[in-house]
């Protein structure tokens, strides 16, 4: 598979042709997608201000090709990035070593909420290896990827977790019981379509964390997700002073 080099800010990053590399590396990088919150209150003043900051304790949970991960690593951040797809994770490794940076805290596992060992991992369509999914099932290629319990992972409340993974994040939110300093999460609605599931979320991130943002969806008389809306997910940042 040909592979094309680009570069922002200093940045290089290997992009495979004909996949969603060079997509991931697009949001994540170039558009900043996840330090720029764009939902907010307008009673507040200024716009959050959610940044990826030198000695910080990243875990990236869905490393895909290695956007994020190069991105906070370039930035001072320690990270430590999970990601089970083994092609995926030679372009980590790839992306890391093109711009001298550490591939030590590389890992190829599915973070989960229990203690499967394993389970089936369901190829995005297309070559969109940015959806590939434990939950859904997008009818192609599918095999089996080695499991850790996120109690193992998101281990203090004094590190920040960046997560990904695509209708994983479902329980592994509603179980969580150590919440990170910084936490940043999309959640998946073409895998669970449920509204109330996601307002229960929502409610109780906001009894922890000083400051969240997420969309006025949540006000919508909605108890599904509508199919016409697009994209069928949702960003949300968490942070505590």
């Amino acid at each position: 598979m040909k592979i094309k080099i680009h570069e922002h800010e200093g940045l290089q990053f290997a992009c495979r042709e004909g996949t969603s590399d060079f997509k991931a590396f697009d949001e994540v990088v170039v558009q900043n997608s996840y330090e720029r919150v764009r939902h907010w209150k307008k009673r507040q003043k200024e716009k959050p201000k959610f940044l990826i900051e030198k000695g910080e304790r990243w875990i990236d949970l869905g490393g895909n090709v290695g956007a994020f991960t190069c991105m906070a690593l370039k930035r001072g951040a320690t990270v430590e990035t999970y990601e089970p797809d083994p092609f995926n994770v030679k372009m980590i490794k790839k992306n890391c070593e093109l711009n001298n940076l550490s591939t030590e805290g590389v890992n190829q596992l599915a973070v989960v909420s229990d203690d499967t060992k394993q389970m089936t991992m369901y190829v995005g369509n297309n070559n969109q290896v940015w959806r590939n999914s434990l939950y859904k099932d997008w009818g192609n290629q599918k095999f089996t990827v080695d499991c850790i319990n996120y109690r193992q992972v998101i281990d203090s409340p004094d590190l920040c977790v960046k997560m990904d993974i695509e209708g994983a994040e479902i329980p592994i939110l509603e179980s969580l019981d150590v919440f990170p300093k910084k936490l940043v999460f999309e959640w998946s609605f073409d895998v669970d379509d449920s509204m109330n599931r996601y307002r229960a979320v929502i409610d109780k991130l906001e009894s922890v964390y000083d400051k969240i943002y997420y969309s006025n969806t949540y006000d919508t008389p909605h108890d599904v997700w509508p199919k016409e809306w697009f994209p069928a997910c949702e960003m949300i940042w968490c942070m505590n002073d």
